[in-house]
């Protein structure tokens, strides 16, 4: 199945026969190898306008390719395509495993954790990451691909006026057809297929979205997501973590996403702000797992600074941060103690207390999504006008506020374990929170974060003075 001259009638018929007589045998029978320092595998689902740029990090991972230290797997949904590829990335090439051509759309729960369930049994090792790539809109779950004209939804347009229109016109990985731009009038151009595939169908003049299929209107919302880190985490993994969770997707670095996989992995890489086109820099993250006996931290923190290497000398319009997601919940018991503590101040003097937040909310660093806004820019904006004499003597608890404040800096600081970020987003710490200032989304209720914590209660109180 590995050679090249198969063509991809052939490619077919012999994948599968070999899902017939094999793939449940390789799926559910862990093998016989000795297990390795890491396994990586990347989800990636490519059925939509980031198509081209996944053959780039491909051709990215195959510089190091697997070795004694690590493995580099690919789960591959690719345009037009029913099903899904599987590959083994080893040194200058991509090794075909099998291609199963079903009519699933990659974004179940159960597409998801099979694809790491053969992963971790086909290429054991001693700790493991999950990479999502495509497009990401954060914690929000769009209503995509019910009405013929995303204008025509008000939950639809809502987003779409909420992101900073410029990067959306030149930003392909913030760009969903249906749903931020209108549909697309002609193809993208071609580009030339990398020497590096062993055997590909994968078009490159087609249309990439947490995970976007633009073709057939289907995305994995947060809940979905939260049910195949679960079935990992205690079916496949037998109760392990996940070492490493990596988001290569837009706006997905956000306390409520942090706080729910805080379950299933050790620690989550993903960016506050969109990411362009071309994602991580896959090079020099692979070369230091291939080449140490790298701990998930420094596996995390190898992600961020090979972001930033990438990408600093380029533009200053870019995140990346690594967080220890156990701490996640030292962030939430202190965001909860600062609401029940603005709540006290609210009872004797409720305008003046809400100004000053409504003041620290615009002054706080907000991104592409207005709605998604810095935690520790908020704090520390806060922070400042609980300082003026003025203030202190309407807000007669205001020393507390900004105790607790203080506290709520260093949990931050204390979580994110890496932090880049270019010039014109210097105040990104690492850690976004939604707070809208008009309309709270409906599917922002249904997450962990918002049942489990204070902080739907107060911005719901809060909005009729923003």
């Amino acid at each position: 199945m590995k050679k090249q001259n198969y063509s991809l009638k052939n490619l077919v018929f012999f994948s599968a026969l070999y899902c017939a007589t094999t793939l449940f045998y390789t799926d559910l029978q862990p093998s016989s190898a000795q297990p390795k320092e890491w396994t990586i595998l990347v989800y990636v689902q490519a059925n939509n306008n980031l198509a081209s740029f996944a053959s780039k990090n491909f051709t990215d991972m195959a510089e190091i390719g697997s070795n004694q230290n690590l493995n580099i797997a690919i789960q591959w949904y690719q345009p037009h395509d029913q099903g899904f590829w599987r590959y083994k990335i080893n040194k200058g090439k991509m090794e075909l495993d099998v291609r199963l051509p079903t009519t699933s759309d990659g974004n179940s729960d159960k597409d998801l954790s099979d694809a790491m369930r053969w992963a971790v049994n086909k290429y054991p090792a001693k700790n493991y990451g999950l990479i999502l790539w495509d497009h990401g809109i954060g914690v929000l779950d769009p209503a995509w691909g019910r009405l013929s004209s995303f204008k025509k939804d008000a939950k639809i347009e809502e987003f779409v006026c909420n992101l900073d229109p410029e990067m959306v016109k030149n930003n392909p990985r913030i760009q969903i057809e249906g749903l931020t731009i209108e549909e697309q009038d002609k193809l993208f151009t071609p580009q030339q297929r990398s020497p590096l595939f062993v055997h590909s169908s994968h078009h490159e003049n087609e249309h990439r979205g947490i995970l976007f299929n633009e073709y057939k209107k289907t995305y994995m919302d947060n809940q979905t997501l939260c049910k195949a880190l679960s079935d990992i985490h205690k079916n496949v993994l037998k109760n392990k973590k996940i070492d490493l969770l990596g988001m290569d997707a837009c706006l997905m670095a956000m306390l409520e996403i942090a706080y729910q996989a805080r379950h299933y992995a050790s620690y989550l890489v993903s960016s506050q702000e969109v990411e362009l086109g071309y994602g991580w820099s896959y090079t020099p993250f692979m070369h230091a797992l291939a080449h140490s006996k790298a701990t998930p931290t420094q596996a995390a923190q190898a992600i961020v600074t090979a972001y930033e290497g990438y990408y600093k000398n380029k533009i200053g319009f870019y995140t990346q941060s690594a967080i220890d997601l156990e701490k996640t919940i030292n962030i939430r018991e202190n965001l909860d103690a600062l609401v029940e503590k603005i709540k006290l101040c609210q009872a004797t003097n409720k305008s003046v207390i809400n100004n000053v937040i409504n003041q620290a909310r615009k002054a706080s660093l907000q991104f592409s999504a207005q709605s998604y806004v810095d935690l520790h820019s908020f704090y520390q904006e806060l922070f400042k006008l609980l300082s003026n004499k003025d203030v202190t003597q309407e807000i007669k608890q205001a020393n507390d506020l900004k105790t607790i404040l203080t506290q709520g800096l260093q949990s931050i600081e204390q979580a994110v374990i890496a932090n880049a970020a270019g010039n014109t987003l210097s105040r990104a710490k690492g850690i976004s929170i939604y707070f809208p200032r008009h309309h709270i989304d409906d599917s922002y209720q249904k997450i962990e974060f918002a049942k489990e914590s204070k902080w739907l209660h107060f911005i719901k109180e809060l909005l009729p003075s923003l």
